[in-house]
């Protein structure tokens, strides 16, 4: 009776060893399983999501500000704070002549503008009287906003080929189209001939060629008024620094910083619409609008709504008819 006892008691033992170790599986294959997914989850994310596109969306926030003897720096440490963009500044220093002077002055006011709009605005305030050219901005690969003079902002080039096909093609021109003499058909037909051979046709001797245009031309022609209208101080072939351009059967092959890129062909991945997240007792709400333009919230109201139910129309105001 005891060595039942012990061995029912050993049975019970091992039994239980063998239920707490499943248990411990399922537990570590979910933790696999739910960290496997949380990782796939993150690195969806990281895929689809642009740092360029996320910066672009920052700085379509409006602002209402004014600067009064504000320094630039402290200026640009507003828009950081403000926006959440890495705002990039090319400074002057030690090792560059050429570049934003910290100890500028600003007075600028905005009402309601995009803090992109207003930093256009105070670049241009922060180029003065000085001799190093224009100011700009452009975006790099990891979607730092960079500002600074243009000469500074060429040493940050990318390699872009644009396809030219569609704008230097040779349509055909037939100037020399033969001619139909319908006279003489009908004389023909009324004299009861019976087709001698002689076409209606005329002019049968000339070459009916066609006219094309040189398209090493057009390529040329193309070039020449990029060069002209985009930037056309910042061209290599202008005696500048910023771009180059050379060509490859019907493509364009630009050497260039991104603020001349984004002259040529903009942004395939600008922001198509606002997006706005506020918070209003402890609860989040994202609102949307169709248009890039700056929206603000004026208030709240409450509105009856009417709905169909069983035939009548109910209203949320509590009567029916």
């Amino acid at each position: 009776m005891n060595r039942m006892t012990k061995l029912t008691g050993g049975l019970v033992l091992i039994v239980g060893a063998a239920m707490t170790m499943s248990a411990g599986a399922q537990v570590s294959g979910a933790s696999g399983t739910s960290a496997t997914n949380s990782a796939a989850n993150t690195q969806a994310v990281r895929v689809t999501v642009d740092p360029r596109r996320e910066t672009l969306a920052r700085m379509l926030k409006p602002v209402q500000v004014e600067f009064r003897e504000q320094r630039l720096e402290d200026v640009m440490k507003f828009f950081g704070e403000v926006t959440g963009a890495d705002i990039e500044v090319l400074w002057t220093d030690e090792q560059n002549t050429t570049g934003l002077d910290k100890e500028t002055v600003i007075n600028l006011k905005s009402n309601g503008a995009s803090a992109l709009k207003l930093m256009e605005r105070v670049l241009e305030k922060a180029q003065g009287g000085t001799t190093q050219g224009e100011n700009s901005w452009q975006l790099t690969d990891s979607g730092s906003f960079q500002v600074g003079p243009k000469v500074r902002l060429n040493a940050y080039k990318r390699l872009e080929i644009y396809d030219i096909a569609d704008l230097i093609v040779d349509v055909p021109r037939y100037a020399n189209t033969p001619q139909f003499d319908l006279s003489q058909v009908l004389s023909s037909s009324s004299q009861g001939g019976g087709g001698g051979g002689q076409s209606p046709f005329q002019n049968q001797n000339q070459t009916q060629g066609t006219n094309f245009g040189d398209r090493t031309q057009k390529t040329t022609d193309l070039i020449t008024l990029i060069q002209e209208l985009v930037e056309p101080e910042q061209w290599v072939d202008n005696g500048g620094t910023g771009g180059t351009i050379r060509t490859f059967q019907s493509a364009l092959i630009v050497n260039a910083p991104d603020y001349m890129h984004r002259a040529l062909n903009g942004y395939s991945f600008w922001p198509s619409s606002h997006q706005q997240v506020s918070q209003s007792k402890g609860r989040r709400y994202v609102s949307f609008s169709g248009s890039l333009q700056t929206n603000t919230i004026d208030g709240f109201a409450e509105h009856e709504v009417s709905a169909v139910v069983g035939g009548k129309i109910i209203s949320s105001g509590g009567g029916g008819r």
